[in-house]
């Protein structure tokens, strides 16, 4: 039963289970009425036994009274021209028949005579000559009549003797009995045409209403998900099918619109890179241009400021400049780096080991007097990631040194490795790797968050604003993310997501 109702269509289902329901209802119908025709048949035999018992009855002791008692056979003889009546009999207490329809019982025993008076009526399985001459079993229904001593039979009986005989008329139930089989099949046959019609008109409604709908609307999300959203569905009904099929046809229209819109974001996309690759060529060139004479400029100053005696104030403005000019260099510096492209000699890389390899840079680079305190909280078994190696060093590096820039005057620095979701108990690997460096600086103000990444934004003046841009685009071109949560006078977090090897 599971397995058909698992592994067979809608429709199967529906006709067989609701088959099934119809066979038992009509069944258990049938077996009742079988079983009231039945108990119906019993009482009418009972009741006409018991009436043709009541007419012997008083035959009979109205001829014992006139002292006829050779009459008794021919009485009970008059008997059996009632259909069914198959036997009557009459017996003294001795158990000795005195009377009976058949000749040759007269003067045999019937038996213990307590029996009939204690059951009055019976059903007996007994061996009767067919209509063919065969004989058959058939059950006949036994119904015994004790005759009461009373005074106009003194005469003949003791007086102390309160029942004087006993008269037994059975009754086959053949012809009921096969009154009730006719009736049976009769309503068997009845039920099997009943439920095939049945069954046969709920399948139709189901394949017309239910099969024929729901068969489109696959066809139609097929076709939609081979990409035809020109598709609809052809359902006029206004049921629930009907409804599924409009609501089906607005998420087709619905997804034709959101599939010529990113058609047309990703034409804008193409012609924006198209652009930002020109754009990304002449801030190269112009950097490169700008490299070369800012070289020159600088060594000229340093030659001016070495020929001013000390304490000039002149050297003053040479300074300036050479500050100035070393901002222009990190500036052109940011921008070469922005603008080219990531190296893509991606490797399985252990992050816990890349980003140790970089605060140790970090930590032989940083001066002495900065108070700073490094937590290292690195996730243990970390799934490797496939990387480019040297970017997301520079990545690291850059979110490092904003850090350490938001915290003058020291604070603490953690370093977190984590895999989410986190390795199960069945050993799979987790899908995600992630690195979350937190500081405790000054924090970023809630309305320059959403602009920390846009290039050339910066709230330092000695900043370049690419150092935060160039890092998204690391972190992305290796297929992660990077999100950032800040609370002002409370730190920084960056979180950087990366897939895992699985």
């Amino acid at each position: 039963m599971r397995f058909i109702l698992r592994h067979t269509s809608l429709f199967f289902k529906v006709i067989f289970v609701t088959s099934l329901i119809l066979i038992l209802a009509i069944s258990f119908n049938v077996w009742w009425n079988t079983s009231l025709h039945g108990a119906s048949i019993e009482k009418l035999t009972h009741e006409k036994t018991k009436i043709i018992s009541e007419f012997i009855e008083e035959n009979v002791i109205r001829a014992m009274e006139k002292g006829r008692h050779f009459d008794m056979h021919r009485i009970l003889k008059n008997y059996l021209v009632y259909k069914d009546v198959r036997k009557i009999y009459l017996f003294s207490m001795d158990g000795i028949i005195r009377a009976s329809t058949q000749d040759d019982e007269l003067n045999k025993k019937v038996g213990d005579v307590e029996f009939y008076l204690k059951d009055r009526h019976f059903i007996r399985e007994v061996t009767a000559q067919g209509k063919n001459g065969e004989k058959e079993k058939e059950r006949v229904y036994y119904y015994n009549t004790p005759i009461l001593n009373r005074p106009e039979c003194f005469q003949c009986h003791d007086k102390g003797k309160k029942i004087i005989g006993v008269l037994t008329v059975s009754n086959s139930l053949r012809e009921m009995e096969t009154m009730i089989s006719k009736i049976e099949i009769h309503s068997i046959i009845l039920a099997i045409i009943i439920i095939g019609f049945l069954s046969f008109a709920l399948g139709f409604l189901f394949w017309k209403f239910i099969d024929i709908p729901i068969k489109k609307l696959t066809d139609t999300m097929k076709k939609a998900e081979e990409g035809d959203f020109t598709v609809r569905v052809n359902v006029k009904a206004k049921d629930e099918m009907g409804i599924l099929a409009e609501n089906l046809n607005i998420m087709i229209e619905k997804l034709q619109s959101a599939r010529q819109e990113a058609e047309q974001y990703h034409q804008e996309l193409v012609q924006r890179a198209d652009r930002m690759a020109s754009i990304g060529e002449l801030a190269s060139g112009i950097a490169h241009e700008i490299r070369n004479p800012l070289a020159g400029i600088q060594g000229a100053i340093q030659i001016l400021a070495e020929g001013f005696p000390k304490g000039d104030p002149r050297t003053q403005v040479t300074d300036e400049i050479q500050k100035q000019i070393y901002k222009l260099e990190r500036l052109v510096k940011d921008l070469l780096n922005f603008v080219k492209p990531v190296p893509k000699n991606y490797l399985p890389i252990d992050m816990n080991e890349l980003v140790e390899k970089v605060l140790s840079f970090f930590t032989t680079q940083r001066g002495k007097t900065e108070e700073i305190k490094i937590e290292k909280k690195f996730f243990p078994s970390l799934p490797k990631t496939m990387i480019d190696p040297s970017s997301m060093e520079q990545a690291f590096l850059n979110i490092i040194l904003n850090a350490q820039k938001a915290m003058p005057k020291g604070g603490t620095f953690t370093v977190s490795t984590f895999a989410s979701p986190q390795r199960k108990d069945d050993g799979k690997k987790a899908r995600e790797v992630q690195i979350i460096f937190e500081d405790t600086g000054m924090g970023i103000p809630r309305e320059n968050l959403p602009r920390i990444f846009n290039p050339f934004f910066s709230t330092r003046p000695d900043g370049t604003g690419l150092g935060l841009s160039i890092t998204k685009n690391i972190v992305e071109q290796n297929g992660g993310r990077v999100e950032v949560k800040s609370e002002v006078n409370v730190g920084t977090k960056f979180i950087i997501t990366l897939p895992a090897i699985n």
